[in-house]
């Protein structure tokens, strides 16, 4: 789930709010930091539980067995794919899947307005009215039925997203990361349930913390330097009329331009880039890639980037 995307966006957040405080604390920013990056998991445990959560809630409410529940004709077999999953059945009794289902997570069965929202979203929605339109289910289709569920969730549900981000203020960063490693758990999985492959956090959750919290001390310690370095090769600075942004953004960038041998130029460059269109103004990106691109080249003239690893010299 996690890659250095969003590891950089979680810094940025990270140094915009210790530039915020009034008391400076690389501590608790640190911590901050942390709880930030490990917190995605609970998101993915979060999503990945959702339906099994809404269709216990369709059972109890929208059981056309029930006698003392009424459902249209034409909503019986909504109610069959809303209540019953082949492949979420056999994720729930699979080894290596069921612990994910028992990890801590929003309780949603305790949000039944919303579950019922949900739902009835759901059955309105085009793709899954085609859905119906062949009730007969077997693993493979189970699965895409099931991978399309969170598609609809994460990429198209308003309300959905609305209610994320009321749990979770980073969900807008993570819910990619979530749905592709989603995605990709169920893709790997089959009816011989051998196939199926846990995504990992990450690939190495100690480098990537470790290079989060140097990446955050290293850009609030030299603030002020790098900030110096920018604005003496800069016409017409003035750090008053530029977005706040927009500077964290080209600190960070010089960091890793000076402090981090490993990274390539031109990754650091294009990765701070996407996170000034992401995250700032919509001519912030041709500024900075301006002010950063002159930089670099004065300071490769003055001998102080200097990149290690096989590619990596300058």
């Amino acid at each position: 789930m996690l890659n250095r995307r969003l590891i950089r966006v979680k810094v940025l957040q990270a140094v915009y709010a210790y530039h915020q405080t009034e008391i400076k604390d690389l501590k608790n920013s640190k911590s901050f930091l942390r709880k930030s990056i490990t917190g995605i998991e609970d998101t993915f445990n979060s999503v990945l539980q959702f339906p099994d959560d809404l269709f216990h809630y369709a059972i109890l409410h929208f059981n056309p067995a029930d006698k003392h529940i009424k459902v249209e004709k034409e909503k019986e077999v909504s109610f069959q794919f809303l209540s019953a999953n082949e492949c979420l059945d056999a994720m729930l009794v699979d080894p290596k899947s069921k612990d994910l289902f028992k990890k801590p997570s929003y309780n949603w069965a305790k949000d039944a307005d919303f579950l019922s929202l949900i739902y009835k979203q759901i059955n309105e929605t085009d793709w899954f009215k085609q859905q119906c339109s062949n009730p007969n289910q077997d693993f493979n289709s189970s699965r895409e039925f099931l991978i399309a569920f969170y598609q609809f969730l994460i990429e198209s549900s308003d309300d959905f997203n609305i209610k994320m981000e009321e749990i979770n203020l980073h969900w807008q960063d993570e819910k990619i990361p979530v749905l592709k490693s989603i995605e990709k758990l169920l893709k790997s999985f089959s009816t011989d349930l051998s196939t199926l492959s846990i995504p990992p956090l990450s690939k190495d959750l100690a480098d990537d913390l470790n290079y989060s919290e140097q990446l955050l001390e290293i850009t609030v310690k030299n603030h002020t330097d790098y900030e110096n370095l920018i604005s003496h090769r800069t016409p017409d600075w003035d750090a008053e009329r530029i977005a706040r942004i927009d500077l964290y953004i080209m600190v960070m960038a010089v960091a890793e331009f000076l402090d981090f041998p490993s990274i390539p130029v031109k990754v650091t460059i294009n990765e701070y880039l996407e996170l000034a269109k992401q995250y700032s103004t919509p001519q912030s990106s041709k500024f900075i890639n301006g002010i950063l691109d002159k930089l670099l080249n004065e300071l490769k003239t003055e001998g102080k980037v200097k990149k290690q690893g096989r590619g990596l010299h300058e």
